[in-house]
């Protein structure tokens, strides 16, 4: 079903910071270079936040509030195991061919003690060499967005291509010298209006002659 996508566009990502009259002054070049590299972190932290957990609420809608989303509960609770990232493929489908894992970086001790079948680690340890950063062929990304282990959602199997944010006007950055002039304050402020949903609006259901079995771009685990 072909649907319009209706945005809202809300003054989602904004802040502002002070700095000393003084201190503007001793180095004014290299305070607008350091503000405006810490306002870009913030403002991509920001949209990672929304794109993964958003409200839809005067805000962006997040995948793993999506009715699109699929949780898939452990095999074991509190232990993220091999077979539970098979489940997790196994209801996973890609819309642009592509995908990610994305964990919070309470997952690595489970992901790192993975076996197989009977006992047989999915990666092979080593002290000196990185930790394999791709899982049954998909890369890992580490988000702080993500929930702690052992909460659903510490996990998330996704194509976000499925995903569609939509701004209007980019990251603005004002001056003023005004605003805290009385406590001798320079201030800067920074602004973006966005809105951003899944364009997948539900689970998929495959048409195999059983019917009823459903996949997503967006699977979580569910613990």
């Amino acid at each position: 079903e072909v649907f319009q996508i209706g945005w809202r566009i809300h003054n989602a990502i904004s802040g502002y910071t002070k700095v000393t009259k003084e201190l503007s002054a001793d180095s004014p070049e290299a305070i607008e270079s350091l503000l405006r590299m810490l306002i870009s972190v913030a403002d991509a932290a920001k949209q990672e936040y929304y794109v993964l957990r958003g409200s839809g609420v005067g805000e962006p809608l997040g995948v793993l509030n999506a009715d699109a989303a699929i949780g898939v509960n452990p095999v074991t609770s509190g232990t993220f195991a091999y077979a539970d990232a098979l489940a997790m493929k196994a209801r996973f489908k890609a819309i642009s061919g592509g995908g990610a894992w994305a964990i919070h970086k309470s997952m690595w001790p489970d992901i790192g003690s993975m076996e197989v079948g009977t006992g047989g680690a999915v990666f092979q340890p080593n002290l000196v060499a990185e930790l394999g950063s791709r899982l049954l062929g998909y890369p890992i990304d580490e988000s702080e967005h993500l929930p702690q282990a052992e909460n659903a959602g510490c996990v998330l199997l996704a194509d976000f291509s499925a995903y569609l944010l939509f701004e209007k006007g980019g990251l603005e950055i004002e001056f003023s010298q005004h605003a805290d002039f009385l406590n001798g304050n320079n201030v800067w402020r920074f602004s973006r209006r966005l809105d951003g949903q899944p364009w997948v609006r539900d689970q998929i259901t495959l048409a195999d002659p059983q019917g009823g079995y459903t996949v997503s771009p967006f699977v979580y685990f569910n613990d």
